[in-house]
């Protein structure tokens, strides 16, 4: 334990780039963050017969907002506590810190912190060339082709009422239900083949008016809450059956889609097509090589760089569930976690996107590759595009977001990759 002027400072490695400081404060250093959080409090109310901010610590008191009072102390007595605290340790800092204020207690002249702080991540890079992946067939077939062309038609599709057959999975149903007992049934909109077995055979092969009498039992995650898991004598009636009815591949329909034929139609799908399943390959084989990467070199990070990242995308998730009405419980439940496991996972993406980062900027470094202008211009034009806005706008937002780092990167990792798909052995997927 190391003392200087009464400040006590105990220090954990964390890992190779990660230090955690203990820091109980002196009592000199909590006054003199309260006595500078009293004066800046005090320039911002007004305290009758004194002139803003020179009011007496004792007078000023009672007009005052104490946990803001409280809050600016924190950051004047951390701050001065922190610089002197990594300079006693002679700690060569890389970032921000990650801070944990367990004791704050005015009266006591009391204050006590942990601070995780980051170092310069260590990296051992591996051998990057020659990675191997799998590289499948990037072109559009035309079995491909038919099924877009068949969801085009399905999104124009129409429905038909279906009068001389019966049901057949994938109608549209309006159906009644009325258990043995009940003055009256309740009604339903489905598809056939998706609400539950017993229902789904029942259905089947009725036509619009028949009804049916069965002993169903409905599923626990049923809609009739009153229903949910219980066994029923029931009578069904199909009161309305339609079905989607395709328009033709017709010149008619392709104009539909700003094209003058079938054949513009499909060549222009084809090439809409080719260009995303070209963007996927990259992908998919870009995910391999980093894997790889990572694999054969060894890299430690600073928790605070993914720490950071993980809580902020918890965060952004609890903030998205809230304006639909859900709670992060809500959303964990979905998904079948618990809200701790969820941000255990986005704490292990995180872990792992940050050293891919590290790696890429090293081998940058390495190789002595540089960026130009028109490289990272197209960066800019590329985000543009993603936000439906022009260059000049999303230059200037990135700007004012202070994200032009994060422009420069993306143009450091397109080329990285290049260069490392250019000296990986690329194999094609089975059966291509």
């Amino acid at each position: 334990m190391t003392t200087t002027t009464q400040m006590q400072i105990q220090s954990q490695e964390l890992n190779p780039c990660t230090v955690e400081l203990t820091v109980t404060c002196a009592p000199e250093q909590v006054r003199a963050g309260y006595d500078k959080a009293y004066r800046r409090a005090a320039k911002r109310v007004k305290v009758p017969g004194f002139r803003p901010g020179t009011a007496p610590k004792g007078v000023a008191r009672k007009y005052l907002n104490l946990e803001e009072v409280n809050r600016l102390a924190a950051e004047n007595i951390v701050r001065d506590a922190y610089g002197s605290a990594v300079k006693e340790r002679d700690l060569a800092v890389h970032g921000r810190p990650a801070i944990e204020i367990t004791k704050l207690d005015e009266e006591a002249e009391a204050c006590e912190f942990k601070a995780k702080v980051p170092l310069e991540p260590k990296v051992e890079l591996g051998a990057y060339e020659g990675l191997e992946a799998i590289q499948p067939d990037p072109a559009v077939s035309d079995e491909e082709l038919d099924q877009q062309i068949q969801s085009l038609r399905e999104r124009k599709a129409t429905r038909k009422s279906i009068e001389h057959r019966g049901a057949e999975i994938g109608d549209f149903a309006v159906i009644g239900i009325q258990p043995d007992g009940e003055d009256k049934g309740r009604n339903f909109m489905t598809v056939i083949g998706q609400t539950f077995p017993q229902l789904d055979q029942l259905l089947t092969g009725m036509k619009a008016e028949d009804a049916k009498a069965a002993d169903i039992t409905f599923p626990e995650e049923f809609q009739e809450e009153d229903w949910a898991g219980k066994p029923m004598k029931v009578q069904v009636t199909l009161r309305s059956l339609s079905a989607p009815e395709l328009p033709e591949l017709t010149e008619e329909f392709a104009k539909e889609f700003d094209t003058e034929s079938v054949d513009e139609l499909r060549s222009r799908i084809r090439d809409e097509m080719g260009r995303a399943k070209a963007n996927w390959v990259q992908d998919y084989v870009n995910e391999q090589i980093l894997d790889e990467l990572l694999n054969n070199s060894t890299i430690y990070v600073p928790d605070t760089m993914w720490e950071d990242i993980a809580v902020r995308r918890v965060r952004e998730i609890a903030d998205e569930a809230e304006k639909g009405g859900k709670t992060m419980e809500d959303v964990a439940a979905e998904a079948n976690m618990t809200p701790e496991q969820i941000l255990e996972r986005f704490r292990s993406e995180a872990q792992v996107q940050v050293k891919r980062a590290v790696a890429i900027k090293e081998i940058f470094t390495k190789e002595g590759l540089k960026l130009s202008k028109e490289e990272v211009g197209e960066q800019v034009a590329q985000i543009a595009r993603e936000n439906n806005v022009s260059p000049q706008v999303a230059l200037q937002a990135l700007r004012r977001s202070g994200n032009l780092g994060e422009v420069e990167f993306r143009a450091m990792f397109q080329k990285v990759m290049q260069l490392l798909t250019d000296k990986a052995k690329l194999r094609p997927a089975e059966g291509q």
